[in-house]
């Protein structure tokens, strides 16, 4: 089964949770444990959480870059499809790492930084809105993994 990272503002955490319902019906498994979480989402829990605990919130980042480590491709999903401002900078951070892994990621929107623009010899690939992502996703031969399919060099 295929294993994809969605990286998103953590405010849209329930919209990304119908997205990654998408997928679980085309069969592939989504790795991030973030969408599993269950604390309100407040200012006091958003960016750095100063709600959370240290060891709480190192706990959450490691997790998350387990499980990118564990995707063959990080979806990012842009502020402009998620409908919330990402002012915290979280997605970002996931989306270097999967980079420097070497992880092909698939950015839904529109461009937010340069590194979004690297183009598909750098292992970035463009998605307009969320059906764009799911119909490039939907068209990989079954069964393939997905970082073969984006060409990433991995």
């Amino acid at each position: 089964m295929t294993a994809v990272y969605l990286a998103a503002p953590y405010a849209a955490r329930d919209l990304v949770r119908n997205f990654a319902a998408d997928l679980d019906g085309m069969l592939v498994e989504v790795t991030s444990s973030w969408l599993k979480e269950d604390h309100e989402i407040t200012a006091g829990t958003l960016g750095a959480a100063k709600d959370l605990s240290d060891d709480q919130v190192a706990k959450h980042a490691r997790d998350d870059l387990k499980d990118i480590g564990d995707s063959d491709l990080l979806v990012l999903i842009t502020e402009s499809i998620a409908g919330v401002p990402g002012t915290t900078g979280g997605r970002h951070v996931e989306t270097g790492f999967a980079l420097g892994f070497g992880l092909p990621v698939l950015v839904v929107g529109p461009a937010e930084n340069v590194f979004h623009r690297l183009g598909e010899s750098e292992g970035v690939y463009l998605a307009k809105d969320w059906p764009d992502a799911l119909s490039r996703i939907a068209t990989l031969e079954t069964g393939a993994p997905l970082a073969e399919a984006f060409g990433a060099k991995r």
